[in-house]
């Protein structure tokens, strides 16, 4: 029975469970450093949070991983890569597989009180546990640190360790339906079923989502495959199968297709003249915001109101597009490879229901309380019951902020010695210099408009 006692416990650890991370001053801080292309402020920004800036020295300490901070490691390894610091970049990309490695394999006990945290508070008190999505890209910006390094065998572990991370979000998320189906045992089946249907009326977009059908990245997929077709990396069967299954998750895409029937035909990447890869990494990704709503119901006779609050997938817009970019001041022709909101739908709705479920929990366990707490000590019991509900009824909307919200693709022949430029800013642009007669993969990310791109040229 929840009692007086419970719910005093219940508010001792009301403060660490109902603060919105999207909303939070650290997060304003690194998206506006993120945005303006100031890299290397952000990420010095994240290691005096980490605490492993020494100020008085202003030197970086060596990166170990701190138990809570999975994403901090993670928007600081994407930062420093983007200001061109690899080997800091890859040091917080390690401290993420290690904390991950901690988290997968953490003790029942543990987890059990996390669950009953956040029953009685929120989601926010669970470890935060990396979408597969995230878990993939952390491997894949590994992978390509190692191979703009020339450091060809490293950056092969990495793009293995990608591909495995999908496959075994196909096991996770088989595990995690068999645990939803354990807690949905813990409550009223007709009861949980009013409260879904009115949840779900609450997110009527969902249902035309078009999602993949599994959790490989078709960018990360096809960029992967582009290493293993490489001269010095050559696996051309390995390439061809992911190259096939990167044409049955985007359809038809000309550059694909291309790729694909010189690898079947020729067991190589062109049928002869070189050519240039470009792979456009733009924009912000969609992140996680709160919709919260209050749904009444009658519980053991007696009329109590639920309070929800859910995430919801929201596109951060920068206004960023390809059009600008030119080889010899002729525009480029990209198409787009991937976007980062199907996989997040893909991700989002497969999980979906494990989601309503914890809420469906969390809001009734506060339902109960209230009405206990109104048999304890009356009207200002069932009061106090009523503003707890409310005041810790908070969505959990962490999530990476430093992923794209697009991967754009181009192809072009190695003619003559080129050059390729990216607009940013007022008036300024970045230029590279493309190798003539040569396979290359010229890779850019740029996360807005006024962000100075970061450029990799690679040698296919």
């Amino acid at each position: 029975m929840i009692t007086l006692r419970t719910f005093l416990l219940a508010t001792s650890i009301f403060a660490t469970g109902c603060a919105s991370y999207s909303n939070s001053s650290f997060v304003n801080q690194i998206d506006t450093h993120y945005s303006a292309g100031q890299f290397e402020q952000s990420a010095l920004y994240i290691e005096k949070k980490l605490d492993l800036y020494e100020e008085a020295e202003q030197t970086l300490k060596p990166v170990a991983p701190n138990a809570g901070d999975v994403l901090m490691h993670l928007e600081a390894g994407e930062n420093w890569r983007l200001s061109g610091n690899l080997e800091r970049s890859i040091a917080h990309y390690d401290a993420v597989e290690e904390l991950l490695k901690t988290e997968d394999t953490e003790g029942v006990g543990k987890k059990v009180a996390e669950g009953a945290g956040s029953a009685l508070v929120n989601d926010t008190l669970r470890s935060y546990d990396p979408a597969s999505s995230e878990r993939i890209l952390t491997n894949y910006y590994k992978a390509m640190s190692f191979w703009a390094q020339g450091n060809t065998d490293f950056a092969r572990v990495e793009f293995n360790r990608a591909n495995e991370r999908a496959r075994i979000a196909v096991e996770d998320n088989a595990d995690k339906i068999a645990e939803q189906q354990e807690e949905e045992t813990k409550l009223d089946d007709k009861e949980r079923s009013k409260l879904t249907s009115k949840i779900e009326e609450k997110f009527p977009s969902m249902a035309n989502w078009a999602v993949f059908e599994d959790f490989l990245n078709p960018a990360v997929a096809y960029t992967n495959a582009l290493f293993l077709a490489s001269s010095s990396n050559s696996d051309i069967s390995k390439a061809q199968d992911l190259m096939v299954r990167v044409r049955g998750m985007i359809g038809e895409n000309p550059i694909v297709d291309d790729d694909l029937t010189n690898l079947s035909n020729y067991s190589r990447l062109t049928n002869g003249a070189p050519a240039w890869w470009i792979i456009y990494e733009s924009g912000l990704s969609p992140t996680l915001t709160e919709k919260s709503f209050a749904i009444p119901f009658i519980w053991s006779g007696n009329l109590i109101t639920a309070n929800i609050a859910l995430p919801e997938l929201t596109p951060r817009w920068t206004g960023l597009t390809t059009n600008g970019v030119t080889l010899n001041g002729s525009a480029v022709n990209f198409s787009t490879l991937a976007t980062m909101e199907r996989v997040l739908q893909t991700e989002f709705k497969t999980r979906w229901p494990a989601t309503v479920t914890r809420a469906v929990i969390t809001a009734t366990t506060k339902a109960v309380l209230q009405q206990q707490m109104g048999k304890e000590l009356g009207i200002l019991g069932n009061l106090a019951g009523l503003a707890y509900s409310a005041a810790t009824t908070t969505a959990d909307t962490r999530t990476w902020r430093s992923m794209p919200e697009a991967w754009h693709l181009a192809k072009l022949p190695a003619t003559q010695l080129s050059t390729l430029r990216i607009p940013y800013g007022l008036g300024l642009f970045s230029d590279v210099e493309l190798p003539n007669n040569t396979n290359a993969l010229v890779y850019i990310k740029q996360p807005a408009p006024n962000a100075k791109p970061y450029i990799e040229v690679i040698h296919l």
